[in-house]
C-alpha cells in the first residue's frame, strides 16, 4: 500500500509540478519578489480561514474515518462536522467582512483590494467542506481520487491565474486564489460520488455531541500547528521585510515554495498512509517496527530527490522564477536539510495525533515555533534570510529529538 501510493501521488505530485511551473513563471516575471510576498500573504489568510472553518478537524476525520468500520458511525461524524463546518464559516465570514481593512493592512495589500479581502468571506464555507470532502477520501485510503483532485484543482487554477494576471495585473492574480476552494470543493463533490462510499455526503444537519468530543482533541491540535504556521509565516515575512525589504521577504516565500512543492509527495504519504495506519484499531501494531518499515520506504527514496534538488538548484530556480531569484540558491542546503529532518520527524510525530496525546502535541508544537522565532530574531540581523532557514532546520532537528524522547517508553515497549 505504502508503494502504490508512493508511486500514485508522486506521478501526480509531477504533473502538479510541471502545471505549478508556468504560473509561477508568470507570478515571478509579472509581479517580481514583492507581488510573490503578497500572493503568499493572502495565500496564508485563506490557508488559516479554512481551518477555522474546518476548525481544526482534518486529521481528526482521517483518523475517525480510518476506524470506524459501521455506516452509521461515518454518517454521524460527517452530519457532525458538516452542521459544525457552516456554523464556524458563517462566524469567520462575518469578522473577515467586518476587519477586512485590518487584514490588507496586515497582509501588506493596497487597500484599493479591501473588498477583495471581503470578498474572501464568501469562499470560506467552500474551504470548509472541501477539507471535509479530501479528509474523508484520505480516511478511506481513496488516495487515486485525492491524487487526482489535487492535480485537477491545482491545474484550474494555475490557467486562471495565468489568464487573470495577464489582463489584470496582481488583481487578477489575487481573485484566481478565491476560485481555488470553489475548484476544489466541485472537484473532491465528483470524485466523492465516483468513490462509491458506504454514505452520501449530505443527509441533513444533525449534530452528534459524542462525535464531536472524538475530534476535539484533534480539533486543539490542528487549530495549534496550521493558525499557527501561517501567522508565524506572516510575521516572519513582516520581519523580513521591516528588517531587510519586501524584495527579500519575497526570495524567502520563493525558497518555501519551492519547499512545498517537492515536499506536498511526502505530505501525501503521511495523510493517506501513516495517520490511517497510526488510527487502525490492531493488537499486532508496534510503533517502533511500524517506524521502521516506514522510514526504511520512505526515506531513500525522499534523500535521492533531495540529492538531486541540490544538485540542480540553480536551473530549478531560473526555470520556476527568474535570473531574479538565483541568490535564493545559498538557501537550499539549509532548506533541504530542515526537511530530511522534518520527514523523520513526522513519521514520530503523527503518533501524537493519531493516539490524540494532546499534552505532548502541545509541548513539540511550543518548542517548535518558539525556536523559529527565537532564532530568526536572533540571527536575521547578522545572516539575513538565510538566519531564518537555518532557524528552521536547527528546529526540526530539535523537535525529533524531543518527540523521540516523549515517546521512549512507546518505543521500548
Amino acid at each position: 500500500m505504502l508503494f502504490r501510493i508512493i508511486g500514485y501521488t508522486g506521478t501526480a505530485g509531477v504533473l502538479r509540478l510541471a502545471v505549478g511551473l508556468v504560473s509561477q513563471k508568470v507570478i515571478a516575471v509579472f509581479l517580481g519578489a514583492s507581488g510573490l510576498a503578497i500572493l503568499a500573504n493572502l495565500r496564508s489568510l485563506i490557508e488559516v480561514l479554512g481551518t477555522f472553518s474546518s476548525v481544526g478537524a482534518q486529521n481528526g476525520i482521517i483518523s475517525q474515518t480510518a476506524s470506524s468500520e459501521s455506516k452509521a458511525s461515518v454518517r454521524a461524524l460527517l452530519n457532525t462536522t458538516i452542521t459544525l463546518f457552516l456554523g464556524a464559516s458563517l462566524l469567520i465570514g462575518v469578522l473577515v467582512f467586518w476587519q477586512h481593512e485590518w487584514l490588507a493592512f496586515t497582509l501588506q495589500i493596497d487597500l484599493k483590494y479591501g473588498a477583495l479581502v471581503q470578498a474572501v468571506a464568501f469562499t470560506i464555507p467552500f474551504m470548509g467542506m472541501m477539507i471535509l470532502l479530501e479528509a474523508v477520501l484520505s480516511g478511506k485510503k481513496a488516495f487515486k481520487y485525492v491524487s487526482k483532485v489535487q492535480l485537477f484543482t491545482a491545474s484550474v487554477t494555475a490557467i486562471l491565474m495565468v489568464i487573470l494576471l495577464f489582463y489584470y495585473g496582481l488583481l487578477g492574480a489575487l481573485i484566481a486564489l478565491l476560485y481555488r476552494p470553489i475548484i476544489g470543493f466541485v472537484f473532491y463533490l465528483y470524485h466523492y460520488k465516483k468513490a462509491t462510499l458506504p454514505v452520501s455526503f449530505f443527509a441533513g444537519f444533525k449534530f452528534d455531541l459524542s462525535r464531536f468530543k472524538d475530534l476535539l482533541p484533534y480539533i486543539f491540535m490542528s487549530l495549534l500547528a496550521v493558525g499557527l504556521v501561517h501567522i508565524v509565516e506572516i510575521y516572519l515575512r513582516g520581519l523580513i521585510a521591516s528588517r531587510i525589504d519586501l524584495q527579500s521577504a519575497g526570495l524567502w516565500t520563493a525558497m518555501n515554495t519551492i519547499s512545498s512543492n517537492y515536499f506536498v509527495f511526502v505530505s501525501a504519504v503521511f495523510s493517506l498512509y501513516v495517520l490511517p495506519r497510526y488510527s487502525e484499531k490492531t493488537s499486532s501494531f508496534h510503533l517502533l517496527q511500524e517506524v521502521k518499515s516506514i522510514l526504511k520506504t520512505l526515506l531513500p527514496i525522499v534523500s535521492v530527490a533531495m540529492i538531486l534538488v541540490y544538485l540542480f538548484r540553480a536551473p530549478i530556480t531560473t526555470l520556476l522564477y527568474s535570473i531574479d531569484f538565483t541568490s535564493i540558491t545559498t538557501l537550499f542546503k539549509w532548506q533541504l536539510t530542515a526537511d530530511w529532518v522534518r520527514v523523520i520527524f513526522l513519521v514520530f510525530g503523527y503518533y501524537l495525533v493519531a493516539k490524540k496525546r494532546l499534552i505532548d502535541y502541545i509541548i513539540v508544537e511550543l518548542f517548535s515555533f518558539s525556536t523559529l522565532i527565537g532564532l530568526s530574531l536572533y540571527w536575521i540581523d547578522t545572516f539575513g534570510i538565510e538566519g531564518i532557514v537555518m532557524a528552521n532546520a536547527v528546529r526540526y532537528l530539535g523537535c525529533l529529538v524531543l518527540v523521540v524522547l516523549l515517546l521512549r517508553k512507546k518505543l521500548v515497549n
